[in-house]
């Protein structure tokens, strides 16, 4: 789905009540200030790519604020914004950055920020659920008010295919269009993790070299139903208490990220599914040893049942050709 804005045309009275609500509709509820009230110009283009939004968004100098009443009204969701023209300042979480054009800073909907520009800009941002983010990475917020290079490395993997996905969306299929942002969000995970700063931060070398091990071998044992928090301590040489204790900082426990990490896997497989297999085999191909449970599951985690997700995604891509 594409959709664009732009103040042209419109009253220059209403530019700033027309933009308010462009960035409301796009991203989320922010308050909005105008250092050049009286002739701010904006322009917003934006693609969705399954359950990931990419956009583009040009204008004037501009300040935002993430109001604290505002940040539990809404499903929670990250933002990762790439300038390209100046500098953005960014402050969240006591933390604040500088981020230069060439790198990219994380914003967290769910806590307070302030973000702004002081000269016209133009910025990609990619906006990505925060259950997704969570069940691919440990504790996202630490990465927030980060700068992260898009120069070199895995960060530059990540820049090329956001603009490799923007180049090549007139022929990007519904059905393909969910992969294509799951691989987004795969290499902006590694971008993160590979960082140094993270890896050698208060958080030890050693604690975070168990976390990638136990994560790696999780996504390798997904689909086996009796996967348990023990065998996972036993494959991966630690104690079952020293493996609830790493996850302790985080608001699920082993258990509860196993069983999101298969519902996520069994949406992405339904989204691709063309109605060929049975719910109950992907139910059981994602460890699901009862369809009944994961059924309910599946609708409490994304408000519909596997079958009416696949129904809906059928009629897509019957329309679509």
């Amino acid at each position: 789905m594409y959709q664009r804005y732009t103040t042209n045309g419109a009253p220059g009275q209403l530019h700033h009540r027309y933009w308010q609500e462009v960035i409301g509709n796009t991203y989320f509820n922010l308050q909005l200030r105008f250092p050049q009230a009286d002739n701010f110009e904006g322009m917003l283009e934006s693609w969705k790519i399954g359950a990931v939004s990419i956009s583009r968004l040009q204008s004037n100098a501009l300040c935002y604020e993430r109001l604290r009443p505002d940040c539990q009204k809404e499903e929670e969701h990250f933002l990762v914004t790439i300038p390209e023209q100046t500098s953005i300042e960014f402050t969240q979480f006591t933390r604040s950055v500088v981020c230069q054009p060439g790198n990219f800073v994380l914003e967290h909907s769910n806590e307070p920020y302030q973000f702004g520009y002081g000269k016209a800009n133009a910025m990609w941002v990619v906006k990505l659920p925060g259950s997704i983010l969570r069940n691919r990475i440990r504790n996202p917020d630490r990465f927030c008010a980060m700068q992260f290079d898009v120069l070199s490395g895995i960060g530059m993997l990540f820049h090329d295919y956001l603009q490799l996905i923007v180049r090549h969306k007139e022929h990007l299929a519904q059905s393909i269009a969910p992969v294509m942002g799951q691989q987004l969000m795969e290499l902006l995970a590694a971008t993160l993790e590979a960082d140094p700063r993270i890896l050698h931060s208060n958080n030890s070398a050693v604690r975070c070299a168990h976390l990638r091990r136990v994560e790696e071998f999780v996504r390798r044992n997904l689909s086996d139903p009796d996967l348990t928090p023990e065998r996972i301590a036993k494959s991966c040489a630690i104690s079952t208490r020293y493996l609830h204790l790493l996850f302790k900082e985080t608001d699920q426990t082993v258990s509860q990220w196993m069983r999101d990490l298969r519902l996520q896997a069994a949406h992405e497989h339904l989204c691709r599914s063309t109605g060929s297999t049975q719910i109950g085999q992907i139910a059981y191909q994602w460890g699901f040893s009862d369809q009944a449970q994961f059924c309910n599951a599946f609708k409490q985690k994304f408000g519909l049942k596997p079958s009416e997700l696949r129904k809906q995604n059928v009629r897509e891509i019957v329309v679509e050709k």
